[in-house]
């Protein structure tokens, strides 16, 4: 099996069996995302303890491989992280994730999670400046 093979079946299988899939009943910080290009839909809910550990984290929504993939492994990777650490995370840790790097057109596709996530830190930042 080729490492072009590898790749495709490991994203099938975050596809097919995403990690965090679901919604939580009651969410500290949520954002939804929409790729208006090709109707990719993305809801992205943490719940948090006092001291800003992730401590649950699940996504929802419809989506082509790359953005229920994408978000199934950045999920993952947040799960039991301080959320005001998360603003180091760039575009690019998002994309690294992928073995071979998708398309130009493609990369939205893969980076509508990173963009709830971006949303959720501005609330974060938000609801810290105003004290809250």
């Amino acid at each position: 099996m080729s490492s072009t093979d590898l790749y495709r079946e490991e994203l099938l299988e975050h596809y097919r069996h995403p990690q965090n899939f679901g919604k939580l009943k009651s969410a500290d910080f949520s954002a939804h995302k929409l790729n208006p290009l090709c109707g990719d839909d993305i809801r992205l809910q943490m719940a948090t303890d006092k001291k800003g550990k992730i401590i649950k984290i699940k996504f929802s929504g419809s989506g082509c491989v790359l953005s229920i993939a994408s978000a199934s492994m950045l999920t993952e990777q947040l799960k039991g992280r301080r959320i005001t650490g998360l603003e180091r995370i760039k575009p690019q840790t998002v994309l690294n994730n992928f073995p071979v790097p998708p398309s130009p057109a493609r990369k939205k596709c893969a980076l509508l999670i990173y963009d709830a996530l971006q949303e959720i830190l501005n609330n974060v930042k938000l609801k810290n400046q105003n004290g809250k």
